[in-house]
């Protein structure tokens, strides 16, 4: 009895299809005598499968890599961030101490919040007054609490050109 393997390796895009070119009989016990005719399928090599094996990995590495990978991941969707800026709750943090003030986490909507040409008005309505504001470089300052996994002082900085929002940046100090 014979099986049959279809063949399509080898051909060309343009080349006749002739049936028995595409079908190579192969015998049930196995052996491939009969198919000897058939081109083996060319090996694949792709250029980030060439740079893996030049990289010697044991098991051990493998393991610390594979759990670096998965903390980062984790750790970027362990991120606090609420969808939609709450005004009140960054006004309650105003004098709160640097260890409990909790206006780092409301950043990234922060930042959705707040447009270039804001008057200086607007942003005191929707942040409240500042913590600090530096009168020569037209900055306030807002105080964020220390990093939630550093020891780091985050802070808000706002600076205005002619009475309109010019800049806006999150630091550390």
């Amino acid at each position: 009895m014979l099986c049959y393997v279809r063949r399509t390796h080898g051909l060309r895009p343009d080349a006749s299809l002739d049936p028995k070119e595409l079908v190579v009989p192969i015998p049930s016990d196995g052996t491939l005598a009969h198919a000897a005719h058939a081109s083996p399928a060319p090996p694949v090599r792709a250029p980030l499968g060439r740079a893996l094996r030049a990289i010697p990995f044991s098991r051990p590495s493998l393991t610390v890599l594979l759990a670096l990978s998965l903390t980062v991941s984790l750790s970027a969707c362990a991120m606090q961030n609420t969808s939609d800026f709450d005004s009140s709750a960054w006004k309650s943090q105003r004098g709160a101490s640097a260890k409990d003030n909790t206006r780092g986490r409301m950043v990234a909507p922060l930042e959705k919040a707040l447009h270039a040409g804001m008057s200086r008005d607007d942003v005191i309505r929707l942040l409240g007054e500042p913590d600090s504001t530096d009168a020569d470089t037209a900055t306030d300052v807002y105080e964020l609490g220390v990093a939630a996994y550093g020891i780091d002082e985050e802070f808000y900085e706002i600076q205005y050109q002619d009475g309109k929002l010019a800049s806006h940046r999150w630091a550390r100090r």
